[in-house]
């Protein structure tokens, strides 16, 4: 509050530092003279005879033809507005706004935002696969926190679990998803996968059976085929992880990564011919 009064006594200042120069410039005496003799001459022609009234407008006319020739300020009184001056004045009317904002916290207030946000990219940026991913695990529990029975988000965390290893919870959020949505083959297919990994990339009977109850109802479904052709691959069938990533291209699936299945189809001829 007092740099808010200290700022307009500024403002203030140089109002009348611009004003007085510029009434200099005006005869005050002059006018005053004027006024002063039309308010004497209506005066007296109210009561003077029409001669005296002739004599009395002559006279105003003759003062005012006087004060016309006077010149319009001395020499003394004139100010020489030069460049300088001119350029002087807009300096001070510039910098005393911008003082008066560097002065105050909000100027700092936005550079240590901008400097927070910098940091917090940089950090993300820096952040590991893992810190990025339960920044993601976290973000889905808070989502799960406001709508518990929103099945697909359930699905998001079984996954996000999936990538850190963490079998038994993925396995806690699929079985989530399944009671929401019931026996599905893509919830299936997923709980195959984490029970696989959970297993030691094992086709156990449990594995076995979800897959099984997956590929029933799907042939193509996703998961399930992908984890077999894993399998078949990691046990040197080449042939059969041909087969079946072949089977995942030809379904024309929009929820398949073409890319790396055709990475891996190379990968795996390339081994079966060396065989």
């Amino acid at each position: 509050m007092i740099l808010f009064f200290i700022g307009l006594a500024c403002f203030v200042a140089i109002g009348l530092l611009l004003f007085i120069p510029c009434g200099r410039h005006i005869d005050w005496q002059k006018n005053y003279r004027q006024q002063h003799n039309i308010a004497l001459y209506q005066r007296q022609i109210k009561t003077a005879s029409p001669e005296l009234a002739d004599e009395l407008s002559q006279r105003l006319l003759a003062d005012e033809r006087q004060l016309q020739q006077q010149p319009s300020f001395s020499a003394k009184s004139a100010v020489d507005f030069s460049p300088k001056i001119a350029l002087s004045l807009w300096l001070i009317l510039c910098l005393v706004p911008i003082t008066y904002y560097f002065s105050l916290n909000r100027f700092d207030s936005v550079q240590q935002g901008l400097q927070d946000f910098a940091e917090a990219q940089q950090k993300r940026s820096e952040a590991t696969t893992v810190e990025k991913n339960d920044d993601y695990i976290l973000s889905v529990q808070n989502k799960l926190r406001q709508d518990p029975n929103n099945a697909e988000a359930w699905i998001e965390l079984g996954q996000a679990y999936l990538l850190s290893n963490e079998f038994e919870n993925a396995l806690r959020a699929y079985a989530n998803a399944e009671g929401l949505l019931g026996s599905k083959p893509h919830v299936l297919g997923l709980a195959a996968t984490a029970l696989y990994y959970q297993a030691g990339q094992k086709i156990t009977p449990k594995v076995r059976q979800l897959l099984d109850n997956a590929l029933s109802q799907d042939p193509n479904e996703v998961s399930s085929v992908s984890l077999l052709a894993s399998d078949a691959f990691l046990t040197t069938d080449y042939a059969g992880a041909l087969r079946l990533w072949q089977q995942l291209l030809d379904s024309g699936r929009s929820d398949i990564n073409r890319r790396q299945i055709i990475q891996s189809m190379n990968m795996a001829e390339q081994l079966n011919n060396a065989k």
